[in-house]
């Protein structure tokens, strides 16, 4: 799967095109941490270093603590920022 087209905003957070009403953006934490946005729709992306990490450890635990929890297609990428670069990591549900 193709990579998102992640945007920069103008809160410096990071975005994509959805395709429901939500503008799901996530900025890193203030302690450096990934921040993350999970959107109405059931997709998550996560920005800052670590972001795929962190997907990883949230999706699982999510699996663990949820019934009906869904599989999802997932990727990681970098985005271009005006400080440099960003990683960006996300997972969309695989709808039947």
């Amino acid at each position: 799967m193709a990579a998102p087209d992640f945007q920069v905003v103008e809160s410096g957070g990071i975005t994509y095109t959805c395709g429901c009403p939500c503008e799901p953006t996530a900025s890193p934490a203030a302690d450096g941490a990934p921040g993350h946005e999970h959107c109405c729709c059931g997709k998550v992306h996560f920005v800052g270093e670590g972001a795929a990490t962190a997907m990883t450890a949230y999706l699982a635990d999510r699996k663990a603590k949820r019934k009906r929890e869904p599989d999802y297609t997932t990727g990681a990428t970098r985005v271009p920022t005006p400080g440099g670069t960003v990683e960006v990591a996300w997972a969309f549900p695989i709808e039947a």
